[in-house]
């Protein structure tokens, strides 16, 4: 009598583990194929940016070198060094005495990328650029425009004296401009040294990407 109960528990839970093992095997093959849709997504975005980021790191590692890793009112984002003007200019949108050590240390910042020709190959212009606030007066934005011009430009032949060779070598790569802003920003009082990307940059994404075009 026991051995009868017994052997139908044991029957009774034969279909069960055999739902349960399919179900198993379902699950696994929906987990599967999910993981692979998703890397099959993130293999292009990974490509995509990878040029980029790769880019970037080296001009980080060229800004650590110069100013070390706690430098104050130095950034680098967005493929742009950033630069508080206190540290430049003693006074604010003045053109005269800019600090020699802050100059000389982005001079070679600048020297070290263009005399790298895996850097530089990506970098199509270097253009430093200072906000310009308008106003309502059109004759005062004139004004201010054309001085905040004359800073960029005392800015850029200051980079040319610490570095006489960014100038003999490199100076195609320079531009200095203002940028006119209507609003209020918060970054006003930052000076902007913007690597603009050559078109190489977007052959190398380009070049990664046609692995996964099918």
């Amino acid at each position: 009598m026991k051995d009868n109960v017994i052997n139908k528990i044991v029957i009774s839970t034969g279909p069960i583990l055999s739902l349960t093992l399919i179900g198993i095997l379902v699950l696994s093959a929906l987990l599967y194929y999910r993981a692979v849709k998703i890397q099959r997504f993130l293999e292009p975005v990974l490509a995509i940016t990878e040029p980029r980021i790769k880019f970037n790191q080296e001009i980080n590692n060229l800004l650590i070198k110069e100013f070390g890793t706690t430098a104050k009112g130095i950034t680098f984002r967005r493929g742009s060094i950033f630069v508080d003007q206190s540290l430049l200019f003693a006074i604010p949108h003045n053109k005269e005495g800019a600090n020699p050590l802050i100059l000389n240390k982005l001079s070679r910042v600048f020297l070290s990328a263009l005399s790298n020709p895996d850097i530089s190959g990506h970098i199509s212009l270097i253009l430093i650029s200072i906000n310009l606030p308008l106003t309502t007066d059109p004759d005062l934005n004139k004004e201010l425009r054309f001085e905040v011009q004359k800073m960029t430009a005392y800015l850029l032949n200051s980079l040319y004296a610490a570095e006489p060779v960014l100038e003999k070598q490199y100076g195609k790569y320079f531009a200095g401009t203002a940028i006119s802003v209507g609003a209020p920003v918060k970054e006003l009082n930052l000076i902007e040294f913007r690597m603009i990307p050559s078109e190489m940059l977007h052959i190398n994404v380009l070049q990664k990407l046609e692995q996964y075009s099918y």
